[in-house]
């Protein structure tokens, strides 16, 4: 099976060339908001780009313990619970990868609906080429991707037992 390889130094590249991108197009979100687990990293090396406070979210796309089984649907574990008043806010939601988008459609559609006075744009470091089960919902502004990479099995340094080994 191919598969990709990312270090800690590929992901902030592609991150640190992402802001740029993003700020290019004039989009200065007011807060950035991780997908816990895989987009957790992300969301704080964008920081030292676009700097704004991090939310987070988590969901699992398992659902058993160890990570085998995949669910039919993302399982929340953590949502998001803040005093702040996200009304006319922009929030950048953020993950690792959008591989089948059902991820990032139940995030934001679950976003939308409970904080219809905000504006959710979405970036993923890596963006499948290929045909998704899910959609990104029509109140979300903006979809940035870091890079657009083929469909392989992708193996992110954040994930690896022993660094030193991970090429």
């Amino acid at each position: 099976m191919q598969q990709y390889n990312f270090t800690y130094n590929d992901i902030h590249n592609t991150i640190c060339k992402a802001a740029k991108v993003i700020r290019e197009q004039d989009y200065a979100p007011d807060y950035l908001l991780a997908i816990g687990g895989g987009g957790l990293i992300p969301a704080r090396i964008m920081r030292t780009f676009i700097n704004r406070p991090i939310l987070t979210v988590a969901l699992s796309r398992y659902s058993d313990e160890i990570g085998t089984a995949p669910a039919s649907t993302p399982i929340k574990l953590q949502w998001l619970e803040t005093d702040i008043n996200l009304a006319g806010k922009k929030i950048l939601v953020v993950d690792e990868v959008d591989d089948e988008r059902t991820t990032l459609e139940y995030t934001l559609q679950h976003l939308i609906e409970t904080h219809p006075d905000a504006e959710f744009s979405a970036f993923v470091v890596h963006n499948k080429k290929k045909a998704k089960k899910g959609k990104l919902p029509e109140g979300m502004k903006h979809f940035f991707a870091g890079e657009e990479i083929e469909d392989y099995w992708i193996n992110y340094a954040w994930d690896a037992e022993n660094i030193d080994a991970f090429a």
